[in-house]
């Protein structure tokens, strides 16, 4: 049997069948030093060099927002947070049209040493190791790439449940620690 193709001819735009695009689902980071609000909100004055620059009010969920000590990757609570204290807050892609502009805040680092590198949220996009080498690539969903070092630490997000390589699946989300050469020492992975 021969195979055919049709062709259609369509007029106007032609919408997506996602709902978005891949790229708009990575949630974008802003910097900064932060005030405190009331009503559990933070404004941060964002430093970020691409995404939005000024100030942000960050709405911060205790359902759905983690505040987290940059260095362990353990909760900390909002109040811990003082004026003046530099942030790194991923937002979602969603940002009001306000000024100053409001948005929901899905993770927030804090505690973060002078010298320091903050650790990357990251949504794993594909997880792949290399059987002649024994190195292990974790592409996130941005397109960011961290080889794992040999002695990476794997470990779950407030559970004692044992995470592996096999747990870094697609979609699945998770906090990175690397070096400015993209070497992960860390990954702290969160429940589906």
């Amino acid at each position: 049997a021969e195979e055919t193709t049709v062709v259609e001819t369509v007029s106007g735009t032609i919408e997506s069948a996602e709902e978005q695009p891949e790229q708009a689902e990575d949630s974008v980071c802003l910097f900064g030093p932060a005030t405190q609000m009331e009503d559990g909100r933070l404004s941060i004055d964002s430093q970020a060099d691409q995404g939005y620059q000024g100030e942000v009010i960050l709405n911060v969920s205790q359902e759905s927002t983690y505040v987290l000590d940059a260095v362990s990757g353990l909760p900390i609570e909002l109040s811990d947070i003082k004026d003046g204290d530099t942030i790194y807050a991923y937002i979602g892609p969603a940002m009001t049209m306000s000024l100053p502009p409001m948005t929901n805040a899905d993770v927030i680092f804090a505690n973060i040493p002078a010298d320091a590198k903050v650790p990357d949220y990251v949504e794993v996009k594909s997880m792949i190791t290399d059987a002649s080498t024994s190195k292990s690539v974790l592409t996130a969903l941005g397109g960011t790439e961290y080889t794992l070092a040999d002695d990476c630490n794997i470990f779950p997000y407030l559970t004692r449940n044992i995470v592996t390589l096999d747990d870094l699946t697609q979609g699945r989300k998770c906090v990175v620690w690397a070096d400015d050469e993209n070497s992960a020492s860390k990954i702290m992975v969160f429940a589906e």
